[in-house]
Formats: C-alpha cells, structure tokens, sequence
C-alpha cells in the first residue's frame, strides 16, 4: 500500500528533483496554543470534524532524507490549511518522517526539521483546527533508512531511539493545547501481507506504550492529550480481532477520563480504492445505477466491500472500543482517481467516487468515529488528491462536499446524488444555450458518417455532411471517396422533448448486410441529471423501441447513444435489422435539459 498510496502515477511525476526547504521556527499560532482548551470523549468526534491528510509533504523524502517537495508537492503553506478550513474540514494529519534527521550519536532531531514541523502546526492552530501529527514513514521497510521495524533485529536500540525522538516532540509541543493530538506511529508491520506474527505485535504494542508513557512524562498540557494508537498495519480486522492487540494503559494521564484514540485506516475495497491495474472503477448503490443505467459492465464493478461491509467494520470498531471509552479515527481512507478507467463514462465514474468517500466518512460519523481523508496532492489518473495546492483550488469539489455534508449530517447517503460537472473535477462548465444531436453510420464495407467530434470526418471538416462510401474510381489501385448522395437530419436540443435523427437517400442493402456501428453523437454535456429514454430505431419507416442500448459519456463529455457498435463488447444485446433500402432514424426522449443547458 506503500507506493500506491504515496508514489502513484510514476512516483508523481517520476519524482520531481529535490527543493530546498526552510524551517524559521515561527511561533505561529502562540496565543491560541496556550489556551485552556479541553475536549471530553463524547465531544471528541464533534469537535475533529471531517479530517484532511496533508499526505506526501512532511512524511516525503528521499534516500532515507526529509524534504517536503522531493515527492512533487509545494511547501506546506498557511495558504492551503486556508482552503482547506475554508471548505468545511475540521482536522489535518500532517504525517510527518524523521528518519535521517535523527542523529546517530544521541538520538537528537534536527532543529531545524522540528521547527519546521511547528511552523506547519502553527498554520493550523491559526485557522482553529485540530492538527494530528505522527512518525510516519521511519516504521516502513521499504523506506532506506527505516528504523522503526518491528522485525528488527536490535529491538533494545530501536525503543531507545523512539523514546527519545518522543520525548523531543512532546516537550517541543507542551504548552500546545489538545488542538494538537499525537499519533505514535503509521502502518507499523513487518512489511508482509500476511496475518499478524505475535512477536513483532509485541513490539508495536511496546512501542505504543513507550509513546504514551514519554508523551505523558514531558508535562505541560501533554499530561492530558489526546494519543493515537494503531495496532498492526493499521488494519481494522488486526486491531479489533484476535490477533494481539494491546492498549496502552494510561496511568499518568490526567484528565479524569481515558485520552488515547485507536487508530485504523481503511481502504476497503482495494480494488476499488487503490488498486492501479484492475478496471474496478464501480462501487455500491451509485455504481449498479451506472451498470443499470449507463449499460457499464457489471464486471467493473467491485465484488466485495460494499456498504454493509463498511458498515460492519465500523460496527466492530464501535462495539470493541467507542463503547468502552476508546475513540476511534480512521487516519487514512480514499479511492483514488480512476475516471479514465472507461473513457466513455468518466464522470458516472467520478460521481461514484464522491459516493464512496461520502459513504466512508458518514457511516464513520454515524457510529461516532472520525474520518480523515487520504489527499496525496496528485491530481490526475490514480491520484488522491481534492485541491492543487499550487493555486489551493478544488478540484473534486464534488468529493469535498459529500464528506463534508455526511459527516455534519452522520448521513453516508449524501454523496448518492453527486452530480460531477467535469469529468476533470475542475468546477463548473460554462453551460451553453443548444445543443445538437447527429446521427453516425458505418456499414461492413465502411459506408459511414463518424461522430461529430472526429479530426478527420467530423463536424469541422468537409465531409461531415456526407454519407462517404470508398471506392477505386480511377483504377489507380487506391481507394477515392464517393459521395453517396444520402442526406442527414440533425436535431437542435434547447429543452425536454423528442428528437430525431436521421440519414436517408441511399440503398444500404446495396453494399452488404451488415452494420458496424449505429450511434448518437451530441455536443449536449453529459450529467446524471440529464435522463434519456425512448430510444426508438426506425428502418425505412417501420419503428422498434429500443430495451438495452448504451447510453454514455464520450471523450469530450457529451452524451453518447449506441445501437450497433461490433467493437465495443460491453453493448449488450442485439439489434434485430434488415439493412435499409433508403433510411436509418433514431428517436429518443430528453429530460432534465434544463440542468446542462442555459
């Protein structure tokens, strides 16, 4: 889960060169740090909100080195804690990885990288949010330079260190508040997929009660923070099964009630959420609506993992901790972006994800257990990022809204009606005043009329209104390109209503018996508010209402309609037909134009 997580999509950008950073050690946030603020555990999941990952920046490194920027992102800034308090988050996790800035001789954390790490706090502490701050990337085998392994071989040197770089943070942040929670650490195991090994789950547990025991013992307002604690890999069936598990005990703390949250991530499916080489782009309720609707191929659509399984998951959670006086925080959750798995239905496929994560983060929020959002600030195939934190921007303002409505509303059904715009989740598209449908042709022998976007044949070019046949006119050996003489009957679209399409003029019977393609072209945006049926085809008069044609988005957005597509395998069904001796229609109903068009 590594590198999907982290580095997709070719290491962002094949990892961009390292940039300079620079840590001044600001004190942003100074009067508010010092405040006598305190939040109880029933108010705990209210208070933590909807929460965001400020992922791939403070944890991002090279060579086993520390840099914000080496894995493609810009320096942490005040400007996108900004934005992202500005569209309804409560809490950011700031992973943050220490690994080389840790000295050998005495274990003491870079200055200059801990000051820093508070400058970036002080951001959040500035736009009253609560902040999580972990040792993120120092537990992972595949890191050079990890140390914090709960299969090393040295465990006395390893608990040694990660005493003392806690003991650095916490007396770095005792006088912050418990706007500031620690977590001990992320997706601490022994780098194997595989059950948990008792051993090494030992150790993870040592090393929580390590944590709490130097976070406590640094006094100031740690003796009462809030602290996070995973059990193996993070997984929720490790830590609430029987596989070895331990809390911490807490004896030190002084709040007069527990004050150390269980720490679980979630990425269930992963086919589904992060899986980069399965076109699994359909989850849940929304995803066998496009199956239903949009004729997708059930096949695409994940076999597991659907809502009562998250469901479940966070029942177990709440029965074995929240209802013993544990809260719980899924650190990390998220799918990442997989709209162009199918280019013909990119936004079906977008709106499904803003489903997913709105459902995560609301049945989350109804069994009282806080979600933060996995943003790895990758936007594009296979990213999990929600802004461009160049220009701080949404860019799947579709996303940010249904988890931040479900969580507010502990209502994981909100996402359900997500209506994307864009395809690209960029924000709204201009909407125009008509739009036009176009009827495309293409027999056996490629006598055809392509779509209307084509670069060759298309609406531009001077053949669109043509019905083409190829033929050796010259005897030159190469094929020329005869006008039929067949004309077209396009349709303009300004509201709700039937439209025909049409070519007629031209014996079709003549050249063979078969089609290749039947189809609807449009520049009409696509949207699932935009409801198409009534889809009748009519040969030379005689009409046959149409069951199971594909109704889709083409490449450009626009709504798409197949009758006859021989190279599509997902159009499911046959068309029974005689190949016309003079017309081909198309006759569909629209409703819900108003929604695209102005």
């Amino acid at each position: 889960m590594l590198s999907a997580k982290r580095l997709t999509a070719a290491a962002l950008s094949a990892v961009m060169a390292v940039g300079a950073f620079t840590g001044c050690g600001s004190k942003s946030g100074e009067s508010e740090k010092k405040s006598d603020y305190t939040v109880s555990m029933a108010d705990l999941a209210g208070a933590l909100g909807a929460g965001w990952n400020y992922g791939n920046t403070l944890e991002a490194n090279t060579g086993g080195t520390p840099n914000e920027t080496v894995w493609g992102n810009p320096e942490a800034s005040q400007a996108m804690v900004d934005a992202v308090a500005d569209a309804g988050f409560k809490t950011i996790r700031v992973p943050v990885s220490y690994l080389s800035k840790i000295s050998d001789d005495g274990y003491k954390v870079d200055e200059d990288w801990l000051n820093r790490v508070e400058e970036v706090v002080g951001y959040c502490y500035n736009k009253g949010l609560n902040v999580i701050i972990n040792v993120h990337g120092d537990g992972y085998n595949s890191v050079n330079g990890g140390w914090l392994l709960c299969n090393g071989s040295d465990q006395e040197t390893i608990k040694k260190k990660y005493e003392a770089l806690w003991k650095q943070i916490a007396e770095k942040f005792s006088t912050y508040d418990e706007h500031l929670i620690f977590e001990s650490m992320n997706e601490e195991f022994d780098g194997e997929y595989h059950d948990p090994v008792p051993e090494y789950y030992d150790n993870i547990n040592a090393y929580n009660q390590i944590f709490v025991d130097t976070v406590r013992a640094a006094g100031g307002n740690n003796t009462h923070r809030w602290l996070m604690v995973p059990g193996w890999n993070t997984d929720i069936n490790y830590t609430v099964g029987d596989y070895g598990f331990e809390l911490p005990t807490d004896e030190k703390n002084t709040a007069g009630e527990g004050r150390v949250i269980v720490s679980v991530h979630c990425y269930d499916p992963w086919d589904y959420c992060g899986e980069e080489s399965k076109k699994t782009f359909l989850w849940g309720e929304r995803g066998q609506q496009i199956v239903e609707i949009n004729k997708a191929n059930p096949k695409n659509k994940a076999s597991w993992g659907e809502e009562d399984h998250l469901e479940g998951q966070m029942q177990k959670l709440k029965a074995k901790f929240v209802d013993n006086g544990y809260p719980v925080v899924i650190g990390e959750y998220g799918c990442i972006d997989k709209t162009h798995a199918n280019s013909g239905i990119p936004v079906q496929i977008a709106e499904n994800r803003a489903y997913y994560d709105g459902y995560l983060a609301g049945i989350a929020a109804t069994y009282g257990i806080t979600p933060v959002y996995w943003d790895n600030g990758y936007n594009g195939q296979y990213g999990f990022g929600l802004f461009n934190r160049n220009t701080q921007e949404q860019t799947q303002p579709e996303i940010i809204k249904a988890i931040v409505e479900a969580v507010a509303n502990k209502d994981p059904k909100v996402g359900l009606d997500a209506s994307v715009s864009s395809a690209e989740g960029s924000g709204e598209v201009q909407k125009q005043d008509s739009a036009h449908a176009y009827i495309g042709i293409q027999t056996a022998v490629y006598t055809f009329r392509n779509a209307w976007d084509d670069g060759t044949y298309g609406k531009e070019s001077e053949w669109f209104d043509t019905l083409i046949r190829w033929e050796d006119t010259d005897g030159d050996g190469e094929d020329d390109i005869i006008d039929t003489g067949a004309a077209f009957t396009d349709a303009e679209i300004k509201e709700d209503g039937t439209y025909t399409v049409s070519v007629s003029g031209y014996d079709f019977s003549s050249d063979c018996d078969a089609l290749n393609m039947l189809f609807v072209s449009t520049d009409l945006p696509y949207s699932s508010a935009l409801r198409v049926k009534d889809i009748v085809l009519g040969i030379d008069g005689q009409e046959t209402k149409l069951n199971d044609p594909v109704i889709s988005e083409d490449a450009n957005g626009n709504l798409y309609i197949e009758i006859v597509n021989k190279y599509n395998t997902e159009v499911s069904g046959s068309v029974d037909y005689t190949m016309a001796k003079d017309s081909f229609s198309i006759s569909f109903t629209l409703e819900g134009v108003s929604n695209v068009l102005k």
